[in-house]
């Protein structure tokens, strides 16, 4: 999905002017999981987010809350390697 967020550049009926696609940030983005998919739907939305700039506030379902602390120390190890 990253891939196919890009902005397009539109032509436009008047002259030396175009007509650019932008995107711009939300700000934060909720994502509730339930407990059949734990980490997938938080993953995908994860993804999406980072990539245009977004803050992720997840609640993972309460039965799962091991699975949303190995996640998260995983997404932390990366993120300060990288």
């Amino acid at each position: 999905m990253s891939r196919s967020i890009n902005g397009q550049i539109i032509p436009s009926e008047r002259a030396n002017h175009i007509m650019m696609e932008n995107w711009n940030p939300l700000g934060i983005v909720g994502v509730i999981s339930a407990f059949n998919f734990p980490c997938a739907v938080y993953g995908w939305n994860l993804a999406l987010a980072m990539i245009t700039g977004n803050m992720t506030l997840w609640k993972p379902a309460p039965s799962t809350p091991l699975i949303a602390i190995a996640i998260y120390k995983i997404i932390q190890e990366v993120l300060e390697k990288n």
